[in-house]
């Protein structure tokens, strides 16, 4: 009898390995079907990665008779720890980021000693600390969420005031000033950065790119790439400004109309999402006799490990179907 369960186990767990196998096989393949086909854009758009610094690229373009190069903003490497300090300066957060980990930490450290005096068992205390953890991640989500929502906002109002400021005769870096000194923050600290940068001798081009690459707006990039490329190639500063704020708000508009459209997908992700989780904490509270056995026996725990595997998997591919890039 005991073998004949042995073999039952064996079997259902090969054939969730043979599932697992193959929708990591389909992953892969789409990975690779969607970079070859942005190597291919690449190749259209004829990006020059020959000569270019890690964290740039160089687009050559043909102005007046003969060929120039600019470089524009590129997404740069960076380490676990500069991530979550470039995480805590979008947030918006004073405190530095090691003292919020330690913090973080200490929480759960007593979070897990609590629930260890009131359970005595190690699935809740890894339970809590998981939600702790994704309560944290959650919020820091949203708080960058937030700030960059209204970066996007102030941005448009600050390239109006800038495309004024060049019409009335002001210089580029005059049009700059006059934004870090009438926008609210974030955006003014941006171009107050821009600033100084050009202050202790940096090139406002350069200065432009530092600034991008710290923001996590694609409009900062798209504005940095235009005005890099307008300074190497030359013509009317104010009209590109115009246009960039254009393109901004109308991205601002497409942005509003895609939650919309995905509003039914993300209720329908939190729901598919909640309902296993409430049911299981449902059933503990209502009878705990009945849901023993997963605490208790191997084939229990082994289910609730592949349920969570589950879930993680389930809500990566809907935040993926959810998540819309333009």
């Amino acid at each position: 009898m005991q073998n004949e369960q042995i073999a039952k186990l064996l079997i259902q767990l090969s054939v969730f390995g043979i599932v697992v196998a193959l929708w990591m096989a389909a992953v892969v393949v789409w990975m690779l079907r969607r970079s070859r086909a942005h190597q291919k854009l690449e190749r259209r758009l004829q990006f020059a990665q020959q000569g270019a610094v890690e964290d740039e690229r160089v687009i050559r373009l043909w102005h007046d008779g003969k060929a120039v190069d600019t470089f524009v903003p590129d997404t740069d490497s960076m380490g676990p720890f500069e991530r979550l300090e470039r995480l805590r300066q979008d947030a918006g957060w004073v405190t530095p980021m090691p003292r919020v980990l330690a913090m973080l930490a200490l929480f759960v450290v007593l979070a897990a000693g609590l629930t260890w005096v009131v359970s005595g068992r190690i699935l809740p205390i890894i339970s809590v600390c998981a939600v702790i953890v994704m309560a944290f991640r959650a919020y820091l989500l949203a708080c960058v969420a937030k700030r960059t929502a209204l970066f996007e906002k102030q941005l448009v109002e600050a390239l109006d005031l800038g495309g004024r400021s060049l019409r009335a005769g002001h210089p580029l870096n005059g049009a700059f000033k006059l934004i870090a000194s009438e926008v609210a923050p974030p955006v003014s600290v941006i171009f107050g950065d821009i600033i100084e940068q050009e202050a202790l001798g940096v090139s406002l081009q350069r200065a432009l790119i530092n600034a991008s690459q710290k923001s996590r707006s694609a409009d900062m990039k798209i504005f940095a790439t235009s005005v890099s490329i307008q300074l190497r190639t030359g013509g009317n500063l104010a009209d590109m400004i115009d246009r960039v704020a254009w393109v901004v708000r109308e991205r601002m508009r497409l942005n509003r109309r895609a939650r919309v459209l995905t509003a039914e997908a993300q209720l329908s992700k939190w729901v598919l999402l909640a309902l296993p989780i409430g049911m299981f904490v449902l059933l503990n509270l209502i009878n705990p006799e009945y849901m023993q056995p997963f605490y208790t026996t191997f084939m229990g725990k082994v289910l609730l490990i592949v349920a969570v595997v589950m879930l993680c998997i389930g809500a990566w591919i809907m935040n993926r179907m959810a998540n819309l890039k333009y």
